[in-house]
Order: structure tokens, then sequence, then C-alpha cells
């Protein structure tokens, strides 16, 4: 039996860097009010300011999204990130909920 492997690279696919890959701010609408994630380059760990809070988060990397780790909040309920970082799905009450982000890189 002959085993045929085939590697190839779609060159239409979009290049998606690592959310960490640069100082950013991810600013999105969470439950009517806006809501601001601060990610530093080179880590995982981020500040998300929401209703006049800030709040420490991780993130943790998933197949194709950033599953946003923190305390839990009923009125939150589980957030996630897409891995192109323009998407934030919130889980809450067996509902899920998508809106967009705008992202806007930051220097040091």
């Amino acid at each position: 039996m002959l085993t045929l492997v085939l590697w190839g690279c779609d060159s239409q696919a979009p290049k998606i860097e690592a959310i960490e890959s640069q100082n950013k701010s991810l600013s999105c609408s969470l439950n009517g009010s806006p809501l601001k994630i601060e990610i530093t380059k080179g880590s995982l760990d981020a500040a998300m300011y929401y209703e006049g809070k800030e709040s420490k988060i991780n993130l943790l990397e998933v197949k194709d999204f950033y599953q946003i780790i923190m305390r839990f909040n009923p009125q939150i309920g589980q957030l996630k990130i897409n891995k192109m970082g323009n998407e934030l799905i919130q889980l809450r009450n067996s509902e899920e909920r998508i809106t967009s982000c705008t992202t806007q890189l930051k220097s040091l």
C-alpha cells in the first residue's frame, strides 16, 4: 500500500499572527457597554476594562480562538476572541453573541 501525503499552502488565506505579537488594544461592545482589552507583546496576560473596572485576565489559545480566563461574572458569562482579534464571542445563559472589535496597535 502506498501512502501519499500532499503538503500545500493556500496563498489566498489571510496570515494570522499570534494575538500577543504586538502591543495592542481591542475595543468591543459587551452587553451594550464598551469593553477594552489591553494586550502586551509577548504575554497572554492582559487587562480588561469594563464598566469602569479593570480586571486582570489571561488568554488561552485554543484551536481557532482565544478563551478569556477570568473570575466568573454571571452578567458576562464566558468570553472568547477569534484568532483575527476582530470578534468577541460571549456565551451567557446558553446563548452565543458575537460582536465586532477594532484593534489599535500601541507603541511602548
